[in-house]
């Protein structure tokens, strides 16, 4: 075949790499709203650039329990004026939700070779 070839050069990310992060985002939502991370001004949002998909969360509290990191809360007792610092509430959900949905993102994300492969005379 003279003068013609297959390359995936342009063909990365796109709609297929987003549908198979939603997957997993889905997956998120239902975690992070299961236990109660998830407030009514939290979004859990799916974004790409390329071929790399970004899923990020902006609820307040979703950093410290997904992290388990220290943060600032008001101090008990006497002197409520101070701040201290506690640690998170080690109530992971992104990581989780990955590991259980990345079968499903996967098989999402291979309908993309199918087409190819399909389109190319392949059965």
């Amino acid at each position: 075949m003279a003068g013609s070839a297959s390359t995936t050069v342009g063909a990365v990310g796109g709609g297929d790499l987003k549908a198979a992060a939603e997957e997993i985002a889905e997956g998120v939502r239902a975690k992070a709203a299961a236990s109660g991370l998830l407030e009514t001004s939290g979004r859990i949002e799916v974004s790409v650039s390329g071929s790399v998909a970004t899923i990020s969360c902006d609820a307040p509290s979703a950093y410290p329990n997904e992290t388990n990191a220290r943060h600032p809360v008001f101090a008990h007792g006497l002197d409520r004026s101070k701040w201290t610092w506690v640690a998170g509430n080690d109530r992971p959900f992104l990581g989780p939700a990955a590991d259980e949905r990345a079968g499903a993102a996967m098989a999402r994300y291979a309908r993309k070779i199918d087409r190819w492969c399909k389109a190319r005379g392949f059965e």
